[in-house]
This record gives C-alpha cells, sequence and structure tokens, in this order.
C-alpha cells in the first residue's frame, strides 16, 4: 500500500464543525433570549420557542459546500491507497506563493512515485458539468427537488491545478529537486456527469480511472532523487515536523 503517513486528518472537516458548532452556539443564545422574553406572554409560547431552538440547533451542520469539498478529498485518499509501495500521499500541501493574499496556494493531494509527481485537485461536484477545456467557467446544470432544472458555474479547475503545479515546480527548483509534475483533476462524485470537449495536457479523470491513470503515466523526464522529493514536500506539508 502506498505510504500514507503525510496524510492528516481534512481541514475541511474541521472548519464545517467549528462552524456547526458556533451556529449552534449562536442557535442557543438567541432561542434562550426569545424563550425568557416569551415567559411574560405564555407559557406554551415559551414551550413552543424552546421546541423551534433545539430543532434549529439539532439541524446545524455546517457549511454544505465546505463538507462536499471534505467528502471528495476522503474518497480520493480512500483510493490512493490502492496505490503500491514506493508512491507516498500527500493531502492539503500549502505551496508558497508571495503573490497570494495568504502567501500560499493550496494543493489538495500530492503524490509522489516513481514515475512523476501528481498535483490533485479534487472537485465533488454534481449534475451535468459542461464546457471546454479552456473555458475560465464551467457550466453545472441540475435538477432541483421539484424537478426544475437550474444552473450555476464553477471555475475550470484545471487553471486552479496548472497553477498549483507552477508554484510546486518553482519551490523544487530552489530546492534543487528535479522531477516532472503532472496535474490531474478528480470529479469525486459518482452522481456528476461530465462533459468537457477540446484536448489539454490536463485530464479530466472519475474515480474508477484515477489510479490506473497515475500507474500508466509515462514521465516526460526523470526523478533526480525520490528520497529527497518526498523529503522536501513533506517539509512543505509540516515544516515543523521535518
Amino acid at each position: 500500500m502506498a505510504n500514507m503517513e503525510y496524510v492528516t486528518e481534512n481541514k475541511l472537516t474541521k472548519e464545517a464543525d467549528q462552524q456547526k458548532s458556533l451556529n449552534q452556539h449562536r442557535t442557543l443564545i438567541i432561542g434562550g433570549v426569545i424563550s425568557i422574553a416569551t415567559l411574560f406572554l405564555h407559557f406554551y409560547v415559551t414551550i413552543f420557542v424552546a421546541l423551534v431552538t433545539l430543532v434549529v440547533w439539532a439541524s446545524q451542520n455546517g457549511s454544505e459546500i465546505i463538507r462536499a469539498g471534505a467528502a471528495g478529498e476522503d474518497i480520493a485518499v480512500e483510493i490512493l491507497k490502492e496505490l503500491p509501495d514506493g508512491y507516498t500521499i500527500y493531502n492539503q500541501v500549502d505551496i508558497p506563493n508571495e503573490k497570494s493574499r495568504t502567501g500560499f496556494n493550496e494543493a489538495d493531494l500530492i503524490v509522489v512515485g516513481p514515475n512523476s509527481i501528481f498535483v490533485v485537485e479534487v472537485k465533488h461536484n454534481n449534475g451535468n458539468i459542461v464546457g471546454t477545456y479552456g473555458d475560465r467557467e464551467w457550466t453545472v446544470n441540475k435538477v432541483g427537488r421539484g424537478g426544475t432544472e437550474y444552473s450555476n458555474s464553477m471555475r475550470n479547475p484545471i487553471f486552479q491545478v496548472k497553477n498549483v503545479v507552477r508554484l510546486l515546480l518553482e519551490d523544487m527548483k530552489k530546492k534543487k529537486s528535479r522531477a516532472w509534475i503532472q496535474g490531474i483533476v478528480l470529479f469525486s462524485n459518482d452522481s456528476a456527469e461530465i462533459s468537457i470537449s477540446g484536448t489539454s495536457n490536463i485530464p479530466v479523470l472519475r474515480n474508477d480511472e484515477f489510479v490506473e491513470y497515475i500507474l500508466s503515466y509515462l514521465s516526460k523526464s526523470s526523478i533526480s532523487s525520490l528520497e529527497k522529493v518526498v523529503r522536501d514536500i513533506a517539509i512543505l506539508k509540516d515544516p515543523v515536523r521535518i
């Protein structure tokens, strides 16, 4: 099995849990204040407000968008466990970017193997996703609960992963490591329909294509030192630990 020692707790899950806790705390405060106020009106009104408060409290789950992102990355990590020895997996790696407001761009997943480094952008969208490889945005067509069709847009993840590949390449050059870096876009939601036309050197893959693509990939250049590359990316993942 692939080396998973650099896969840590999903930050998106933690973020959603913190948001859930905050929302529940606010709900209890607001509901408590209203309940106390209604004591002066009618006892049954107070009971009703308290029950509504409990229902709202229990329904809090944090951002559904963040939860979906976390679910997609967790699915991808589970799939990557199928890779054999010699591959190392990293999740949520911060790549330095001086032009970014935060000072970095995050790679959802990085896979280091004997044939290449793979930078993976994971998307967990559902619906019918339509566009071309060169579009800045793709259209996501969905059907609502009432059967009504609607559309929204998503940023083309190919441009996202290309930027992260460039940043990682720059960082590796500074550390005098050499390896071919290949970007991948993975749609982890099996209910999504992908209709992307045109050509690109960045593949758009589904779950059942993911591992096979990595294993069969023929790099355009060799890795200078697999051990050094593994360590250099580990430093990006956790500078303190290394």
